[in-house]
């Protein structure tokens, strides 16, 4: 079973987590405060599941917004799961679909898809917009930290 690292948010200790525990908060094995959840797989979110979440998570939240009749949307979809398990423990990778989720892509001004927000305490931070590789992905985000 393959493992993440979480870096506590208190002492800066790096802890691994097993993949089975996504989604749970941890307890730092140094300080024993709670380390943000894990997330190694792309976050389905939608209107009502979406503010919850971010303000929830605590960390930096990588939020793709896409639709299923995109063809690019498509194309990028390996990207997006690859970049959500390069940043597991650094980041959590959420995905909208704009098709049902039309006010939350209104919210955030979508105009074109597929589109991916950097969100900070659920401010946006930056945009990407177009079909990325996951390894420019996670620079754009390294960038940012």
């Amino acid at each position: 079973m393959p493992t993440y690292v979480v870096t506590c948010s208190f002492c800066g200790t790096a802890n691994r987590i097993p993949a089975e525990k996504e989604g749970k908060i941890g307890r730092c094995g140094n300080c024993h405060n709670d380390l943000p959840p894990l997330y190694y797989r792309p976050q389905q979110l939608n209107e009502r599941t979406f503010d919850t979440f971010i303000k929830g998570y605590g960390g930096p939240v990588l939020a793709e917004f896409w639709a299923p009749w995109c063809p690019h949307c498509r194309s990028f979809e390996p990207a997006v799961r690859k970049v959500a398990g390069m940043l597991a423990g650094a980041a959590a990778v959420v995905q909208v679909n704009t098709q049902e989720n039309p006010l939350l892509a209104g919210r955030f001004g979508v105009r074109g898809i597929p589109a991916l927000f950097l969100l900070r305490q659920g401010r946006i931070v930056d945009q990407l917009s177009g079909v990325q590789s996951s390894e420019a992905i996670a620079a754009w985000f390294r960038r940012h930290r």
